[in-house]
C-alpha cells in the first residue's frame, strides 16, 4: 500500500526544479524551508496566501500539501472572529486545472479545507480567514472525518499552538491507484495527515482515514514522508526527523466522543477498512431503526 501512494504521488506531483529554485516563495509562511515532494510533475504550482500556502496539483484539483505558521496570538483572535462559509474558485489557476464549486455538488463528501488544509479557524483577520476558503486550499472530505476526528485534531493542534507561542504546521492528502474522483475530476485522497514542528522540542504527524474510522496514528516525520513522499519539514535530520513527539490527543465537542489512537500499521490495514465498513453498516442501521420507528409512531396517530 505504501508503494501504492508513493508510486501515484511520483506520478502525479512533487515539487519541481523550477519551483525550489523560486527566491524566498512565501517568506512570511515558509521561513523554515518549503516542503518537498519528491518526481513532482511539472505543472503544480506554488500559490502564497496572507496566513498560509500551498502546493497545487492540476493532476489531482487538489492541494498536495498546505503550510502555515501557527501562533498563540493568531489562535486567540481567530476565536473572536465569525467564520463565514464563502468558498470560492481560484482564478489564478487556469479554468481547466483549478476545481469548481459544482464538483462538490450532490457528492456526500464536504469541502474539508486542508486542514482542512489550512482551517479558517486558524487566522486571526476576515482576510485571511475569506482566503482559506479558496477550492485551492480544499480535498473531498468523509462528513464523519471532518466534523469530528479532524476537527477534534484541529482544536488539539491550536491548544498545542497556545502551549508553546508558535508551531509550524504542513497538512496534505495521500492518494491511493484506485482512488475515486468527484465529477470525474477531483481526486478524493484515502488518508490526511497534519505535520507538527514545535520548535525547540520536536515534531509529528498526525494520520487518519478518509472515512468514519474514529481512530487515529501518530507517526514520526520519517515515517510520514516514505508513506506519501512529501518531506515537511526538510531542514529536520537525526532524531528530530526519526522520533515523533508525542503530539495531544483529540479534543471532542461537548458530547463527542474522541477517536482512539491506533498503531500505524492498523490504520493502513485491511482491519481498518474492515472497522469502518462495520461502522457505516451499524450507522445505516441506526438510521433506518429510527425511520421505521418514526412511521410506526405516525401510523399509531
Amino acid at each position: 500500500m505504501v508503494r501504492s501512494f508513493i508510486a501515484l504521488l511520483l506520478a502525479l506531483s512533487a515539487a519541481t526544479a523550477a519551483v525550489a529554485k523560486d527566491a524566498a516563495p512565501c517568506p512570511h509562511v515558509l521561513s523554515a524551508g518549503q516542503p518537498a515532494v519528491r518526481e513532482a510533475a511539472r505543472d503544480t504550482r506554488l500559490l502564497c496566501y496572507r496566513a498560509y500556502a500551498v502546493l497545487y496539483s492540476p493532476s489531482t484539483r487538489t492541494a498536495l500539501w498546505s503550510a502555515e505558521r501557527l501562533t498563540a496570538t493568531a489562535v486567540e483572535a481567530a476565536r473572536k472572529l465569525p467564520r463565514d462559509s464563502d468558498f470560492y474558485e481560484e482564478d489564478r489557476l487556469p479554468p481547466s486545472d483549478r476545481a469548481r464549486l459544482q464538483d462538490f455538488a450532490r457528492s456526500g463528501y464536504d469541502r474539508g479545507h486542508l486542514e482542512y488544509l489550512a482551517p479558517s479557524g486558524d487566522f486571526a483577520d476576515k482576510a485571511s480567514q475569506a482566503e482559506s476558503f479558496s477550492l485551492a486550499n480544499i480535498v473531498p472530505q468523509h462528513s464523519v472525518s471532518n466534523r469530528r476526528t479532524w476537527s477534534h485534531l484541529e482544536t488539539s493542534t491550536r491548544r498545542l499552538a497556545r502551549e508553546h507561542g508558535s508551531i509550524q504546521i504542513v497538512t496534505g492528502p495521500a492518494f491511493a491507484k484506485d482512488s475515486p474522483t468527484l465529477n470525474g475530476r477531483v481526486r478524493v485522497p484515502g488518508y490526511l495527515w497534519k505535520a507538527i514542528y514545535v520548535p525547540g522540542v520536536g515534531a509529528a504527524a498526525y494520520v487518519v482515514r478518509n472515512d468514519a474510522t474514529p481512530a487515529y496514528s501518530v507517526i514520526s516525520i520519517a515515517e510520514l514522508s516514505h508513506f506519501t513522499g512529501v518531506e515537511p519539514f526538510p531542514a529536520l535530520t537525526g532524531t528530530a526527523r526519526t522520533t515523533p513527539i508525542d503530539l495531544p490527543p483529540p479534543t471532542p465537542h461537548p458530547g463527542e466522543k474522541p477517536a482512539r489512537r491506533v498503531a500505524f500499521a492498523w490504520l493502513v490495514s485491511g482491519d481498518a477498512v474492515s472497522a469502518n465498513r462495520n461502522t457505516e453498516s451499524l450507522a445505516h442501521l441506526v438510521r433506518h431503526a429510527s425511520a421505521l420507528a418514526t412511521l410506526a409512531l405516525a401510523y399509531a396517530r
